[in-house]
C-alpha cells in the first residue's frame, strides 16, 4: 500500500495585540472594565486591597484610570489565573516585581554611566593588611595522661 506524506505549511503568526492606551489618556471605571474585560466590581475590589491605584476625579469623586493602571490591571488578571483569589499573594508578587524593575532600571543606568568601583590605592591596601586578623581558636596540643 502507498504511504502518504504530510507537509506542514508554515503560516505567519498573527497575534492579537492588546489595546495600548496613549500615555495621556484617562478612562472611567466603566471604560476601563470594558477595555480590560474585567467586571467593574472586581476593579473596585482591587482598589480596596490596594492592588490598583486609581486617579480620583476632583469634581465628582469618580475613579479614573490611566495607562499604567490598565497595564497593572492586566497584570493582576494574569496573576489571578495562577494564584486564584489570593489577593495578598498577588500583592506580594506585584511589590516584588516593582522592586525588581526598579533594580533593573538602576543597573541599566549604572551601566550607561560606565560605573566602575574605585581602585584601592596602596595606602588603603596597607591599612587593610595591617588590620587585626580574626583570632582562630587554638587547640591544646598536649594530651593529658590519666
Amino acid at each position: 500500500m502507498g504511504s502518504t506524506i504530510a507537509f506542514q505549511v508554515e503560516r505567519p503568526m498573527r497575534a492579537i495585540q492588546l489595546f495600548d492606551p496613549p500615555a495621556d489618556a484617562v478612562y472611567t471605571i466603566d471604560t476601563t472594565a470594558h477595555l480590560v474585560d474585567v467586571p467593574r466590581r472586581a476593579i473596585l475590589v482591587y482598589c480596596k486591597h490596594r492592588l490598583l491605584s486609581p486617579l480620583i476625579s476632583a469634581r465628582n469623586g469618580a475613579y479614573l484610570f490611566d495607562r499604567d493602571a490598565i497595564r497593572a490591571l492586566r497584570r493582576i488578571e494574569a496573576l489571578r489565573t495562577i494564584c486564584g483569589d489570593d489577593l495578598a499573594g498577588i500583592r506580594i508578587i506585584l511589590d516584588l516585581t516593582k522592586q525588581l524593575e526598579r533594580l533593573q532600571s538602576d543597573l541599566r543606568r549604572l551601566s550607561r554611566t560606565n560605573w566602575r568601583p574605585e581602585p584601592q590605592n596602596k595606602s588603603a591596601r596597607k591599612t587593610q593588611t595591617n588590620a587585626p586578623r580574626t583570632m582562630k581558636p587554638k587547640f591544646n596540643q598536649r594530651r593529658r595522661r590519666i
